[in-house]
């Protein structure tokens, strides 16, 4: 670890996984059949993120794109059950214009309101 996520490669990164997160949406939505907004969407983006934050990378492919990675604030790799917990925060975060997101340019570890609801930081390798 180099120190707590900045802003700007979390959000580069961020960007590039609801690209990627589009992309399998519309595929498989199209080979369902059905819009690619709500239920399919939701599903998709839930466990893209949880997955990958929990699993061995600790980081989805924008992440580690950008040299990110989550974990706990222990320093302990995120268990699924976790890593959907700091997805269903995303939720939180995202309401009144994102302003979840402004709170790592305020906090000591960089931390969204979705980091602080599931005890995790987001760090530089």
């Amino acid at each position: 670890m180099t120190g707590y996520g900045r802003v700007a490669p979390r959000a580069v990164a961020l960007f590039i996984d609801l690209i990627l997160i589009g992309f399998v949406t519309s595929i498989i939505s199209g080979l369902l059949g059905t819009d690619s907004h709500g239920v399919v969407a939701s599903v998709i983006s839930w466990l893209y993120f949880a997955s990958q934050e929990s699993s061995g990378w600790m980081a989805t492919p924008g992440k580690r794109m950008m040299g990110l990675a989550v974990q706990g604030v222990d320093g302990r790799q995120l268990s699924f059950s976790r890593a959907s917990i700091r997805w269903v925060g995303r939720w939180a975060t995202g309401l009144v214009f994102g302003l979840g997101y402004a709170l790592a340019a305020f906090t000591t570890k960089r931390q969204t309101l979705h980091d602080l609801l599931a005890g995790t930081v987001v760090i530089q390798r």
